[in-house]
């Protein structure tokens, strides 16, 4: 845990840094997206009708000699509509963030690009009923990780950025108080990686629409100890699980 806040602050200090050159190259940013986790075997959580992001980003590269390094980053929060099967059906919500900040060395039209990462979900089903009676309750996914890639300039037009999400530590509370009795659990996560594409076409100078894909393959938790009415003990893990989210925006530049 102590990880994952720490991620947030370097992140939250960074982006705010990188507010400095926000009235002259950032971008804001708005997209729709297609939205599936899956714990094989056990549920599954598809967008209905889509998850809706806005954020703000700073991926441009100029070609500079005497400054080859730059401060990238992207960060953006997001309100999706959520239909679960599993025990049983239930509508419910998500809630994410995500933040990534990237050190980039410009190499003509391809910069390499290596930074820290941090994404937060929270799934808000607590005092829900599934349709087969089973009682919901709300839970909470960080995940840390190091995005490693590059971004290329195919021609003017368009832009490629891709990365590899190397998973550092993930951690899922499961409020499991919201249902009489329980105790909270935390399950710490230690495996997994992800991915994530984006081709960006510039329509102008100041707009241009994109499209992405991302995808986590997270492995299964340690076990933690929860207790029932202060006094029965059990054991709980988070199962394997993968996560796939496409996507259209559009960019704005300031």
């Amino acid at each position: 845990m102590k990880n994952l806040k720490i991620a947030a602050f370097v992140i939250g200090c960074f982006l705010i840094a990188g507010q400095t050159n926000l009235a002259h190259s950032a971008s804001v940013t708005f997209d729709l997206s297609y939205y599936y986790y899956e714990e094989p075997n056990f549920m599954n959580d598809t967008s209905n009708p889509a998850f809706v992001s806005v954020g703000v980003r700073e991926w441009d590269v100029p070609v500079s000699a005497e400054k080859p390094w730059h401060i990238l980053y992207t960060a953006e929060v997001t309100r999706g509509w959520v239909d679960y099967s599993g025990s049983g059906t239930l509508d419910k919500d998500y809630y994410k963030f995500r933040g990534e900040t990237y050190v980039g060395y410009r190499l003509e039209k391809f910069t390499p690009i290596i930074g820290l990462g941090y994404r937060w979900l929270y799934d808000d089903s607590g005092g829900q009923t599934s349709s087969t009676g089973a009682l919901g309750y709300d839970r909470q996914s960080q995940y840390l990780y190091i995005p490693a890639g590059g971004i290329f300039d195919l021609n003017e037009r368009i832009k490629i950025k891709g990365q590899f999400n190397y998973f550092v530590a993930g951690r899922q509370t499961s409020y499991l108080s919201n249902i009489l009795g329980y105790s909270d659990i935390e399950n710490d996560q230690t495996s997994g990686w992800g991915v994530d594409f984006t081709v960006d076409y510039k329509i102008n100078e100041k707009t241009s629409v994109y499209s992405f894909f991302r995808y986590w393959d997270i492995g299964k938790s340690d076990i933690a100890t929860g207790s029932y009415a202060g006094a029965l003990l059990f054991q709980a893990y988070e199962p394997a699980n993968t996560t796939t989210e496409v996507g259209i925006g559009i960019a704005y530049k300031f």
